[in-house]
């Protein structure tokens, strides 16, 4: 387990970081080639593998599969089971799927990279874009409830912007075009956003499922009255609820504040549910939990303040930006996640 900060030159720099940290910290190396700015990384015991496409401008484009040949190392959307989310028209179309977005060409003011072996492991990227402005992404398993095969998960973080009146969201944070994390309230299907956010959720990879079909290997993270779209080779997936914006903790006690004066520190989990459909009627499916982050209100907390809780040394920042202005202004209000420090 580890923590590292610092400051980045720009795109190639901050995934040539990301690759020697995951390598540091149980993950290895299938591919990098910073002139192409191509990435991908594995943890093979865990059927995890994740790809990268950057194009030094604005995007980080992400990807997951369950295998990795040597013949599609500057195409990661052809790996084996690609789960279909990530745009396989790059660079001319790398915001359309799975990414980190509008982050600009760099220099980047700060990241924050946490590694996890316990219980499960896992990589999050905290990047701080420009000052107070945040993206977070990673990849790792999930910390698993019930009997099913998988676990494995690829998170990006899309903001949408939206263009113009009357549909600018930069300072909604509840609203559907955004997906942060494990995160069930993005909505692909809506006429006016669905070339940038279509199949831009979160991933899990996931078999065995009450109901679910015997071929399909994929859950993504989505609003649960929007399609579900199939996996790159055809397949279907199920829906995954819940995660960090839709979870049932966040609607129970979202609104509860933290008390610095006397420790209380509410950290919410990010849980997933699978949303099993049948027939017209419906049913859910505790999957388990993203351990070592969670979501936390940001009352009397600044961007980057290390908290105490219990024994335990935790990281707070804004899901975007701490302030409350409104559109046009990119912001999330006092929404923020928050991850354990381990050195």
């Amino acid at each position: 387990m580890a923590y590292q900060t610092g400051s980045s030159t720009g795109q190639t720099d901050l995934m040539s970081k990301v690759s020697t940290f995951a390598q540091a910290n149980g993950y290895t190396l299938d591919y990098y080639n910073g002139t192409t700015n191509r990435l991908s990384l594995r943890r093979a015991v865990d059927n995890l593998f994740v790809s990268f496409v950057w194009d030094d401008t604005n995007t980080i484009a992400m990807y997951q599969a369950l295998g990795w040949t040597s013949d599609n190392q500057e195409s990661p959307w052809l790996h084996a089971d690609d789960s279909g989310n990530g745009s396989n028209t790059v660079p001319s179309q790398i915001d359309r799927g799975r990414q980190v977005s509008r982050i600009g060409p760099g220099s980047y003011t700060a990241y924050h990279f946490f590694a996890y072996d316990s219980p499960t492991y896992a990589i999050h990227i905290v990047l701080e874009f420009s000052p107070g402005l945040y993206r977070h992404f990673g990849f790792g398993k999930l910390e698993k409830e019930a009997t099913w095969t998988g676990g494995a998960w690829v998170a990006g973080h899309l903001w949408h912007w939206a263009g113009s009146t009357p549909f600018n969201v930069y300072g909604k944070p509840a609203h559907a075009a955004h997906t942060v994390l494990l995160d069930g309230i993005l909505r692909h299907g809506m006429s006016y956003y669905f070339t940038n956010n279509n199949n831009s959720g979160a991933t899990i990879h996931c078999e065995g499922l009450p109901g679910q079909d015997s071929s399909s290997k994929w859950g993504t993270c989505i609003h649960q009255d929007n399609t579900v779209y199939d996996d790159r080779g055809g397949n279907p997936r199920v829906r995954i609820c819940g995660g960090f914006r839709a979870g049932v903790g966040i609607a129970q006690f979202g609104h509860v504040l933290p008390n610095l004066a006397n420790g209380f520190m509410p950290i919410i989990p990010i849980e997933v549910i699978y949303m099993r459909d049948w027939g017209g009627a419906g049913g859910w499916y505790y999957m388990g939990r993203c351990p070592n982050v969670g979501h936390i209100h940001l009352h009397g907390i600044d961007a980057a303040q290390e908290l105490i809780v219990g024994s335990d040394t935790w990281i707070a920042f804004p899901m975007v930006r701490k302030s409350n202005v409104g559109s046009p202004n990119q912001e999330s209000e006092n929404a923020g996640i928050i991850y354990k420090k381990v050195t």
